[in-house]
């Protein structure tokens, strides 16, 4: 029974064992072994070692410089494209369109982030650590869609990886300030009606509140916490100027790429958010430094964080023990997330044997391959690229069309929104499509069947019995 245990939490909290791993007899041990460093990411082959198949320019953007002068580059071809829509051929315009825009933009640069995040959840050293990268990229969702933003959609969720060892705190202000949840929220258009900007008449963009509400709604405190709006206006006034710089006409030299806090776009004076008062009078943009210090060791954000942790871990409805522990653990360690990650790894373990978990599509599409050590679908969607199923694809087909979020709050968590006879048809259909590939590199796959049962059912019961007798005996299936 304990080898059974140690199998659920393994894909509970991770992807599984893959057929040659040795499974570890400390569970907990080798879990909470994941959490203390952040293990590479790249784009691999089926026996885990960088891709050279790939052609030069399909590659991971890894600098700031290099992300913004893509973005820059993909709205200036995009600008191209309209203005030369009035002269070409509508078949001309179509070709261009593809192989200029839609291939190079808008497909190979979700598939070579989502085949990354496939292959460190598949092929990777450390399955509990993706399993709470992806928490993380959850809770700051960031999706294409708004502002022309693929380009920075991948590289922005990448970036959070080496900030899980750190503090709750230095995360959000990264995902807050990052160039990429700037554009998705339109906050690089936040303008404040009393800013230099809009009295001089340099602009007619004036206050977003997508990003102020987000901040508290779904980053930080939630609605429990009892804010108003006239909270998500102060905090959205806060965060006026706060807007990023690309390589664009107006970018001056020497100045850096990435987010920038522009003070003729900033609405000058005092702002008071929930109680607190932010002024900052010779550093304006200290008022948000200050915002995301308070949120983030707000007790109302320990609770909601806590709660959404083991809801996605644990069950729909975890156990009241559990979302303490995390709470607390939160709290006492001023958000250290090695602790909080402790916290939740040991409550999960504890109460493994009385919660029922669904994995999410992706996850279980990287369960089901992870652990049968089937290959990742490998092309890449370019032009000369061989026919056949792209993971992206697939995950889409399966309900989950990663990283195309619809909606800023994320994917759902639940496993009842998960749960449906089309969606679970789905997941079928998908094992019958791998289920030959497997069987061919299982030379008896009736003895292997048997054998995993007699491993994994209760010592002494009939069931087990059945099995070990029938692996016994030799007269199995092939």
């Amino acid at each position: 029974m304990e080898d059974l245990r140690i199998h659920r939490f393994a894909r509970r909290v991770g992807f599984g064992f893959r057929p040659e791993d040795t499974v570890p007899t400390d569970a907990l041990d080798w879990a909470l072994a994941q959490t203390r460093q952040v293990p590479p990411i790249a784009l691999l082959d089926a026996q885990g070692q960088p891709r050279t198949d790939l052609p030069s320019w399909i590659r991971l953007l890894e600098t700031t410089d290099e992300v913004m002068r893509a973005y820059q580059r993909a709205n200036e071809v995009e600008d191209e494209l309209f203005a030369l829509g009035r002269t070409l051929s509508a078949a001309e315009f179509q070709r261009q369109r593809q192989e200029r825009l839609a291939i190079p933009y808008w497909r190979v640069e979700h598939w070579k982030e989502v085949q990354a995040r496939a292959c460190a959840a598949v092929l990777g050293p450390a399955p509990v650590f993706e399993r709470l990268w992806h928490f993380w990229t959850n809770v700051f969702m960031v999706a294409p869609g708004n502002q022309r933003n693929d380009v920075l959609v991948g590289p922005y969720q990448r970036s959070l990886r080496p900030l899980l060892t750190g503090r709750f705190r230095d995360l959000l202000w990264h995902a807050v300030t990052h160039p990429a949840m700037l554009v998705y929220l339109d906050n690089n258009r936040n303008t404040g009606p009393d800013s230099r900007a809009r009295r001089e008449k340099w602009t007619q963009d004036s206050t977003n509140e997508n990003l102020g509400r987000e901040l508290l709604e779904l980053f930080t405190v939630s609605p429990e916490a009892g804010y108003t709006q006239r909270d998500v206006e102060e905090t959205t006034l806060i965060l006026t100027g706060w807007t990023v710089q690309r390589p664009d006409r107006w970018h001056k030299a020497g100045v850096p790429l990435g987010t920038r806090f522009d003070f003729d776009r900033h609405q000058p004076g005092t702002r008071s958010v929930m109680g607190r008062t932010y002024q900052a009078w010779f550093k304006p943009s200290a008022k948000l430094e200050e915002l995301v210090d308070d949120l983030a060791r707000h007790p109302a954000t320990a609770r909601h964080l806590a709660r959404k942790l083991c809801v996605y871990f644990i069950d729909d409805d975890p156990p009241a023990a559990a979302v303490a522990a995390v709470e607390q653990a939160f709290t006492a360690s001023g958000g250290d997330l090695p602790q909080v990650h402790e916290a939740l790894l040991r409550a999960a373990w504890a109460a493994l044997p009385d919660t029922r978990k669904l994995a999410s599509p992706e996850a279980w599409f990287y369960q089901l391959h992870r652990q049968s050590g089937h290959a990742l679908p490998p092309h890449p969607p370019t032009q000369d690229a061989p026919s056949g199923l792209r993971t992206m694809y697939v995950l889409g087909d399966l309900g989950q069309a990663v990283p195309r979020c619809p909606q800023p709050n994320g994917w759902p968590i639940r496993s009842v929104d998960w749960l449906s006879k089309e969606m679970l048809d789905r997941r079928v259909r998908w094992a019958q499509l791998m289920a030959p590939e497997v069987l061919r590199r299982t030379p008896e796959p009736g003895r292997w069947v048997a054998g995993e049962m007699s491993r994994h059912l209760p010592e002494g019961g009939r069931s087990r019995s059945l099995a070990e007798a029938a692996v016994a005996s030799g007269d199995l299936p092939r």
